[in-house]
Parts: structure tokens; C-alpha cells; sequence
């Protein structure tokens, strides 16, 4: 009572304040290796962000994600030579957690988030980048424990915030898709129910011995524009695992400002996961000769998949206004002890525009050299990009 009569006096209200951040990305691939990448697929990424703020330190914060669930689809997947709109398409619940902030420098959350782990995933200019980072490093299915705190704060140095999650992989009804239920017979969806112990994966340990640990920095007064993002990654290993993974990241960004209408964005972000998505167990095939025949024989062998992954991101922004033109390029490295896979390389390169009532536009050329799934080796592929975004509310 004595909080809610304080929470009158000054005036605070409970509320819900709404974000909104979708896209309605195309992606034409007029030539690839594989003539099932060809074609052209349309769909929805975003999300929308929501949050009922009960009192001026306290409340309950979801995001709803939006995204086709099938393999590769949100980077325009397989339209097998035709048109696909909206295939696999679904929404979900990315987040729905309790926030509180006890003061100013201190914020603490309980609940289902997206680990602290990587920045890329959240906020990359361009038009698929942010998606393809997403897809490779954004610890999502958390459910836990996290909180931040300013651990530094000064004019000269900066501000500097400390964070750290500790959680498992949710295995809840709050891990299922809200739309999309996977048809019959169509291995190329990789959501469509809840969590579950036999799936395996990395956090997926039934425990809270799954952590994260990130410092983030900005504000110098020497480099006003400079920002970083520091952070180290553990989890356990799931039923098809055999060690624990580790990751880390760095990511710096510098905003140069030239006049009251132009500036320049460079952005750099480097992840690696060392023992990748556990160690998983797998079987491979050795050729030999049978001693009493000197026939070729085959003899399975269990061994695990030892990975090293690295995946880079290194990009430049120039805004104009209310114009923007943005280059990337991104790397995804697989050093794998058994069932090698070649080095991916993408290069992006975009322009756009703000439009009236929050509207915005961006159109672009992606370059790329990617595994080939059913021959090995690498392949290559051009695509024209666009992306209608709209934020809102």
C-alpha cells in the first residue's frame, strides 16, 4: 500500500509500452551452385517488443519473434527454382521475463531471454547480416537468471556495464512455435514443438550450469562514438554432447561524425565457439580390406565431432540524411576433426532510405561462397536483397 500511495504521488501510472521492428525481406537468387537455392522467397523477420511496467522499478517484459523456423529459410533457404511467400512461417515467444530494477545502476531479470552473449544478433546494419549473425551466435531459449550493473561510470573513460546469466535451455510449453506446426515429411524444419531432453544441443542439460559473462562499454570522451562488447560463453553438454562448449566474443563499433547530416558507421564482431554445439557424437565410415578375402570391407566407427567455429563480421555504414549505404562481409569457419565442412564467405552490399510513418526501405547484392550439402565442396550464389521495415508505437 505504502508503495502504491508513493507511486501515486509521483505520479507513475502501470502501462504498457509496445516496440515494434518488423521487416518484409525478399531474396532473389538469380544464380547458385545448387538449382534448389534458386528462386525467390519472401517472408517476415522481426519482432515485437512489449512491456507492462507495474511500478517505475518493476515489470514484465516479452518479445514475440516472427521468422520462418525451416532450414536456412530466413536467408532465403531453398525456393527450388519458383516463388515462396511466407513458407515456414511462424512466431514465437523469444522472451517473457520479470525485470527489476532495484536503482539506477542495477537491473536483474527472471525468466526466458536471450543471453547477454554477442551484439550482431541484436542490432547490424545491412540486411541479412544482423539475420545470419543471429542464426550462428544469438544464445536464445534461455531460461534463468541474468543481471547487469554500471560498473564504471566517468566523463573521460566511459560508462561500463557488467553482465551475467546463469540458465538452461527452456524446455517449457514457452519454447513451442505459436503458428507453425512442421508437415509431414519435411526434414527442413528445425522448430516446430518444444525443447526436449532427447534433441540434445548444447544447454540442454535439465540444469542451471549453463553461464554467460559480458562487460560493454561507451561514452569516452576521448572517442565518443567508440562502443565494444566483451563476452565468455559455457554450457553443459546435452544427451548427444561429450564435452562442454565455450564461446567468445568481441565486438567494437566507432561512429565517425562528419557534419550535422553525414556520418559513418564501421562495426566489427568476432565469435568463437570452441568445442561447437558440444562435441556431438556421430558415426563415421572406415574403408578397409578383409584380411581373409582382400575384399573392400566398410566398418562403422563412434567418434565425436570436435569443432572449432569462428564466425566474423566486418562492415561500414555511411548515412546521408535520411540515405544509407552499407558494405559487409562475413566469415563462418568450421574446423571439424571428422565430416569436414568448407569456409563460408558473404559479402553484402546495400542502400536505403527512411520513409514517412516509420517506414524504411533497403535494397542490395549479396555475394557468397557456401557449403553444398549434397555434393561437399563450395558453391557460389548471387542474390538481390529487399528489405520494407517498419518500427513502430
Amino acid at each position: 500500500m505504502a508503495a502504491a500511495a508513493q507511486d501515486t504521488a509521483s505520479g507513475f501510472r502501470p502501462h504498457l509500452a509496445t516496440e515494434v521492428d518488423l521487416g518484409l525481406y525478399t531474396v532473389g537468387t538469380t544464380s547458385a551452385s545448387d538449382a534448389a537455392r534458386r528462386g525467390t522467397s519472401t517472408y517476415l523477420y522481426g519482432e515485437l517488443a512489449a512491456g507492462l511496467h507495474l511500478t517505475p522499478n518493476f515489470s514484465l517484459q516479452g518479445v514475440l519473434a516472427f521468422e520462418p523456423i525451416g532450414e536456412g529459410d530466413a536467408l532465403g533457404g531453398t525456393p527450388d527454382g519458383g516463388t515462396t511467400f511466407f513458407r515456414r512461417q511462424s512466431a514465437f515467444l523469444e522472451a517473457l521475463f520479470l525485470e527489476w530494477k532495484p536503482d539506477a545502476d542495477t537491473t536483474l531479470q527472471a525468466g526466458r531471454f536471450v543471453a547477454p552473449f554477442g551484439r550482431g544478433h541484436h542490432d547490424f546494419p545491412g540486411i541479412l547480416t544482423r539475420i545470419r549473425a543471429h542464426e550462428v551466435n544469438a544464445i536464445t531459449d534461455s531460461l534463468g537468471v541474468a543481471a547487469t550493473h554500471t560498473l564504471y561510470s566517468d566523463l573521460t573513460w566511459g560508462e561500463h556495464d557488467i553482465s551475467a546469466a546463469v540458465f538452461t535451455l527452456d524446455r517449457t510449453f514457452l519454447s513451442s512455435t505459436l503458428l507453425t506446426r512442421r508437415s509431414c515429411c519435411d526434414e527442413r524444419y528445425e522448430r516446430f514443438n518444444r525443447n526436449t531432453r532427447a534433441q540434445g544441443g548444447p544447454g540442454n542439460t535439465g540444469q542451471f550450469d549453463n553461464a554467460v559473462l559480458a562487460l560493454d562499454g561507451d561514452g569516452f570522451a576521448f572517442a565518443p562514438g567508440l562502443s565494444y562488447h566483451v563476452g565468455l560463453l559455457t554450457r553443459g553438454a546435452g544427451d548427444d554432447g561429450t564435452a562442454r562448449e565455450w564461446g567468445y566474443t568481441i565486438g567494437l563499433r566507432y561512429e565517425q561524425r562528419w557534419s550535422a547530416t553525414q556520418r559513418t558507421l564501421f562495426f566489427a564482431e568476432g565469435v568463437q565457439f570452441r568445442n561447437a554445439a558440444a562435441r556431438p557424437r556421430t558415426e563415421i565410415t572406415l574403408l578397409g580390406l578383409d584380411p581373409d578375402t582382400g575384399e573392400e570391407i566398410e566398418t562403422m566407427l563412434d567418434t565425436s565431432i570436435r569443432e572449432r567455429r569462428t564466425f566474423t563480421t566486418l562492415g561500414v555504414q555511411h548515412r546521408i540524411g535520411e540515405w544509407r549505404g552499407t558494405l559487409a562481409w562475413q566469415r563462418d569457419q568450421r574446423k571439424r576433426s571428422v565430416e569436414a565442412l568448407p569456409t563460408e564467405n558473404y559479402v553484402e552490399a546495400s542502400i536505403g532510405t527512411d520513409l514517412p510513418y516509420n517506414f524504411s526501405i533497403d535494397a542490395g547484392y549479396q555475394y557468397a561462397r557456401y557449403a553444398r550439402e549434397e555434393t561437399g565442396g563450395l558453391g557460389t550464389s548471387h542474390a538481390l536483397l529487399l528489405r520494407l521495415g517498419w518500427r513502430g508505437f
